[in-house]
């Protein structure tokens, strides 16, 4: 299963190769960033979650903690079976 997050820029301070990495970090062997679209400041980080051994409401829980943790953008959607929720509540 995909999970993608769509962000306006990057949280202060950190680059897009050491978000990836937290991401991949937090994720462990749930799923792995596999893709990155940039555009202008903004962009998507596409994840791809193993649904098989891990339940992907989890990952996500995972990924919006690390996503208000490290500082993204208020305005920050996280993507999830097609469904998208704000990255704060």
């Amino acid at each position: 299963m995909d999970l993608f997050i769509h962000y306006t820029a990057l949280p202060e301070g950190m680059t897009l190769e050491e978000v990836v990495e937290g991401l991949n970090e937090v994720m462990d062997d749930g799923g792995v960033v596999n893709d990155v679209v940039t555009c202008g400041e903004g962009g998507r980080i596409d994840m791809d979650l193993e649904e098989e051994t891990h339940n992907p409401k989890l990952a996500q829980g995972s990924v919006k903690s690390y996503v208000m943790r490290v500082g993204f953008p208020r305005d920050t959607v996280i993507e999830l079976g097609g469904m998208k929720i704000n990255a704060y509540y």
